[in-house]
């Protein structure tokens, strides 16, 4: 796990990546919710780089992996070592106890997957989904590597909005997604614009890469839905899934571009 967000960061840096965040619900209100980051492209790109030594590692088969790894059941393996960890790392295993993550790689077909997720009883548990997935950060091993990364070249800036929280509501009408964004200091001000202007050389290498991701929001309901206010939504047969993306660039100009309202088929 400890390599998990390094290699995040740098498989996104020379190649696109995309991320789907999917919420399952069950009939009584209870449910999944899963943020993935798809990767296969980026493992390609790196594997490319490498040269000889993929072509080698490629005739002996490639790494292979579906691995599913539970905070509560880390904690309660490993609880003497957990007792023994730094305060800070100790009560942040206490907040992510209901998470997981997910990884699967498949280097013959180009497969790479790295999810962090949680299963919740009642829509109110996704609440500060945001500080659980910054708590999970905080535990890798490699973090200040992976801070370092971003703070000191453009590539930081494009992993994310960390100035919007997202809340949202589901009742036996529909369902909704809503950002607020935090009113941003002068200094991240200054960094948006720095990011997003064309004249700098080293930033637009970055824009070229991450035109091509995507953000998608996958959205599954035990009712059928009738209406969605998202132009050009994509529905399952049946129409209780609906799928709808945006840029990530534009993403991140502009994160309410995912809000989204449903409403269900009065049953």
């Amino acid at each position: 796990m400890k390599n998990i967000f390094l290699l995040i960061v740098l498989a996104c840096s020379v190649a696109s990546c995309n991320v789907t965040e999917s919420i399952v619900f069950n009939q009584n209100g209870s449910g999944n919710f899963l943020l993935s980051y798809e990767m296969g492209d980026a493992m390609k790109a790196m594997t490319e780089s490498m040269g000889d030594n993929s072509d080698k590692e490629k005739k002996e088969g490639g790494e292979v992996m579906d691995t599913t790894m539970v905070f509560a059941d880390i904690m309660e393996t490993y609880k003497d070592s957990v007792a023994a960890l730094p305060e800070n790392k100790r009560l942040a295993m206490e907040a992510v106890k209901d998470m997981y993550m997910r990884m699967q790689i498949n280097e013959e077909e180009g497969i790479m997957n790295f999810g962090m997720g949680m299963q919740f009883e009642s829509i109110a548990e996704l609440k500060d989904l945001n500080e659980k997935f910054k708590k999970i950060q905080s535990l890798n091993a490699q973090g200040e590597q992976v801070d370092a990364m971003k703070e000191n070249s453009p590539l930081g800036n494009f992993m994310g909005n960390e100035n919007s929280d997202v809340a949202y509501m589901y009742t036996n009408d529909g369902f909704s997604r809503m950002t607020s964004i935090k009113v941003p200091d002068e200094a991240t001000e200054d960094a948006m614009d720095e990011l997003f202007d064309e004249t700098d050389e080293s930033n637009q290498q970055f824009l070229d890469y991450f035109q091509s991701s995507f953000y998608t929001v996958k959205l599954t309901f035990p009712k059928t839905v009738k209406s969605i206010n998202i132009e050009g939504a994509e529905f399952s047969d049946d129409r209780k899934t609906v799928s709808y993306k945006t840029n990530w660039v534009d993403y991140l100009k502009n994160p309410k571009l995912l809000d989204v309202n449903v409403k269900f088929v009065d049953e």
